[in-house]
């Protein structure tokens, strides 16, 4: 991914690495602290001359920046001003970001937008535009590529209907904000087209050094990726003449980060090592963890293709231990691929290993989330629908029992009048008679519920000890398959691997060790999605929420069917064994429906209350003949109902032909 600096506030602070630094900017920020002395000083003044200090220093004095960006809020609240309140918040958005937090810095940047919506002057309405593309870079750092293009093509939309003197400017920005997205996602021509609006953009207004010479490095970075290198070297020249005009480190590390692709690219390794030498040192100077990680896994990189291994392997640690302290899982993932890589050339067996199963996990898990991102964009866009939907199915709940409760009121009060006027007619000599008669039947009816009572205990009992000893057996083949075999397979593959690059082979030998290589990488996924089919791993170590989160993300991804997953009461886990056979429900009703029901979509909802819990899955699908498939040897259904009796639950199933169908099981939780 490469380095993201068209949001609004990074912009900004370039601006004011270039302009300010040294003794210039250090006259400038003592003018404004002198400014600031003055006593009859009027509210305007003071908020932006405070605000100006922020701006100046929170790249080079973090803690000095925020106490002026506090001190503006404080101001613009008493003065009751909007735009200046969401101008602090932001303003310590971007000094978290900055410090790569990026949790806080996103909470600061949405309370600036729902401030920035209620004034509606030109300036606040491109403070907004910028903070929709501050928010949708942390997105992008997050692997949230659609919440990311949303906040951008919103930025865009309102700038296209602003005013505002530098209108082109920072919809320029944010196309190259999108062009960065489909660079991540390695859709390099989408990128270049993107980058060539952006360029496009920027030239419809006064000229910006600084932004010319990003957008030239983003061009150039595409035409590098795309090896047309020509094209990319007229661009990085074009890009050089530009930072002879300016003075930022964060300039300078992007132009020799480019430089180093370029020469990499070029298979001219030691210039490319060169420059991306250079790079680090002025990711030092700007103090971005993010850069330095970067620059030193790239360095790491170019040493390999030099085969200095034990160089590459030192600077692959020095980026692994900062991407560990970010928490970028697709970065994580891939810098320890290339450590396993660099280990097993220079024999570290033990450590290749360990670097590679650490990769594979972390390859499932982004697997996993990119369906995954998708569905939480559908639940937070429909959150507020889902809360309302939940209050009117418990409203109707409540209706429901309230008639219940006065139907057999009524029905009692008839039983009562009923007895009261046999009793009248009957006499005592029958009432006595019937009532003999009535404790002789209750007598046998009360011995046969033990009888009844007893046989369904054993056969619980009986159950219990066949679904126990099924989960055991299916967590041991489970963990049998991933830790014996799998690891097995990946050591067999790594050997390979290592000696196809240390011993010369012919090229149709090679070839049939590539294609070796390529079975194994096959075998090893099969068996993983194999042993998590048979005992998911977030089924014991996360609870049955996650675990179907991965389980209805993964049939979405697959397009056999859309299933839709509503949770609610969820929030502590249940017994285990209960979580296991719910599961186990859940899936074989959803194999049923891809296999049976010819449904486009389903819907999974489980509602947990108390100690009860309420499991509905429906589909669109085709139906059946309930009667039918109860009458014939359906295994399906009487899996279903066996593992519902083992929580004490009931089964209720609806469908007709062409309509569908929906099951309700209910049970207690442990």
């Amino acid at each position: 991914m490469r380095n993201i600096l068209f949001t609004s506030f990074l912009v900004a602070i370039l601006v004011c690495s270039i302009s300010g630094r040294g003794t210039a900017q250090n006259r400038y920020i003592d003018s404004l602290k002198n400014e600031l002395d003055k006593r009859d000083l009027p509210d305007s003044s003071r908020l932006k001359i405070l605000l100006d200090l922020g701006n100046n220093l929170y790249l080079s004095n973090k803690p000095e920046a925020s106490k002026y960006f506090w001190q503006v809020f404080q101001l613009a609240r008493n003065n009751r001003n909007d735009y200046y309140q969401g101008e602090a918040l932001s303003g310590l958005g971007n000094t978290c970001y900055e410090r790569s937090e990026y949790d806080s810095a996103m909470y600061y940047y949405h309370l600036a937008d729902s401030l920035y919506a209620t004034d509606p002057s030109e300036m606040a309405r491109e403070s907004s535009a910028s903070n929709k593309a501050s928010m949708g870079n942390i997105e992008v750092m997050r692997n949230n590529y659609e919440t990311a293009m949303q906040y951008f093509t919103e930025g865009i939309a309102i700038m296209k209907n602003s005013a505002a003197d530098n209108k082109w400017q920072v919809i320029g920005n944010l196309y190259a904000d999108i062009g960065n997205i489909y660079n991540d996602m390695d859709q390099t021509d989408k990128a270049l087209t993107y980058d060539l609006k952006a360029l496009e953009s920027h030239k419809k207004q006064s000229e910006n050094y600084l932004l010319t010479g990003m957008l030239e490095l983003y061009v150039a970075s595409d035409y590098t990726s795309l090896r047309k290198m020509e094209q990319a070297r007229t661009h990085l020249t074009q890009a050089s003449h530009i930072a002879k005009q300016l003075n930022a480190p964060a300039f300078y590390y992007s132009l020799y980060s480019e430089w180093g692709r370029y020469y990499q690219r070029s298979s001219l390794l030691p210039q490319a090592a060169d420059s991306f030498q250079k790079s680090l040192k002025f990711a030092k100077q700007k103090g971005s963890k993010f850069d330095i990680m970067t620059a030193n896994k790239m360095m790491g990189y170019v040493l390999r293709d030099m085969k200095d291994y034990q160089k590459s392997a030192d600077a692959l640690l020095n980026a692994f231990r900062l991407v560990k302290e970010l928490n970028n899982i697709r970065q994580k993932a891939e810098i320890l691929k290339n450590l396993a890589l660099v280990e097993a050339k220079l024999h570290h067996d033990h450590d290749a290993v360990q670097y590679y199963q650490q990769y594979l996990e972390l390859n499932d898990r982004l697997n996993q989330s990119e369906m995954q991102r998708k569905i939480n964009e559908i639940e937070n866009k429909y959150q507020n629908r889902q809360k309302t939907d939940s209050i009117i199915v418990l409203q109707k709940s409540a209706q429901v029992q309230r008639l219940e409760l006065h139907r057999k009121k009524a029905i009692n009060i008839f039983l009562v009048v009923g007895c009261g006027i046999l009793l009248f007619f009957a006499g005592l000599i029958y009432i006595n008679f019937k009532r003999k008669n009535q404790l002789l039947k209750q007598s046998e009816v009360l011995q046969k519920q033990e009888v009844a009572e007893l046989q369904k205990a054993q056969q619980i009992v009986a159950m219990q000890s066949v679904l126990k000893g099924q989960e055991q057996e299916r967590s041991r083949l489970a963990r049998d398959l991933h830790d014996g075999v799998g690891g097995l397979l990946s050591v067999i593959k790594l050997s390979l691997s290592g000696m196809k690059g240390n011993v010369f082979l012919p090229e149709e030998s090679a070839q049939s060790i590539n294609n070796i290589i390529t079975q194994l990488d096959q075998s090893i996924g099969e068996l993983r999605r194999v042993s998590h089919n048979m005992m998911p791993e977030a089924l014991i170590k996360y609870g049955l929420k996650e675990a179907l989160e991965n389980y209805c993300s993964n049939l979405n991804f697959s397009g056999k069917i859309k299933v839709q997953l509503q949770t609610y009461g969820m929030e502590q886990r249940m017994e285990q064994s209960t979580e296991i056979i719910l599961y186990r429900i859940i899936q074989e009703l959803l194999n049923n429906i891809i296999k049976h029901a010819q449904a486009k979509s389903a819907l999974v909802q489980i509602v947990r209350t108390g100690d009860r819990f309420s499991l509905t899955v429906e589909d669109d699908g085709k139906g059946f003949d309930i009667a039918a498939a109860e009458g014939g040897n359906n295994a399906g259904l009487a899996n279903i109902r066996a593992r519902a009796a083992y929580l004490g639950g009931t089964v209720d199933i609806q469908s007709s032909p062409e309509k569908g169908t929906s099951v309700n099981v209910e049970g207690e939780c442990s």
